[in-house]
């Protein structure tokens, strides 16, 4: 039964190990209203990004993002209010189901750290 792995191995067939839901993403508190955090979450798409938002939901709390360019990185931002003045953030960056994702992303760290000033001290 050693026969079938390395065979495996030998026509590049192994499996390695499974990267289900491992996008790359970062969670954020930020002491801001939801209103305020939305916006700045906007803004930094905007200003520090260059991205295009193609879905602005604020009710729901959902943003997606992209470069406009075939089969590039999206980043979906997710925002959830803890109270009336801080605001739970998710930016994830989601790709083709044709592209493999990779362990960092530059956009997702890019957002991350302008809103770096806003995160409560207290979920670092």
């Amino acid at each position: 039964m050693a026969f079938i792995p390395a065979l495996l191995k030998w026509l590049g067939l192994e499996r390695g190990p499974a990267q289900v839901g491992l996008r790359p993403h970062r969670v954020l508190e930020l002491d801001r209203g939801y209103d305020a955090a939305y916006e700045s979450c906007l803004a930094g798409i905007d200003t520090v990004l260059g991205a295009t938002v193609y879905v602005d939901d604020r009710k729901t709390g959902f943003i997606e993002a992209g470069f406009g360019l075939v089969n590039s990185e999206r980043l979906r931002i997710s925002l959830e209010p803890l109270d009336t003045a801080h605001t739970r953030v998710r930016i994830e960056a989601f790709y083709p189901a044709t592209v493999k994702p990779p362990a960092a992303s530059l956009s997702v760290d890019a957002l991350a750290n302008a809103l770096q000033p806003l995160q409560n001290n207290d979920s670092r």
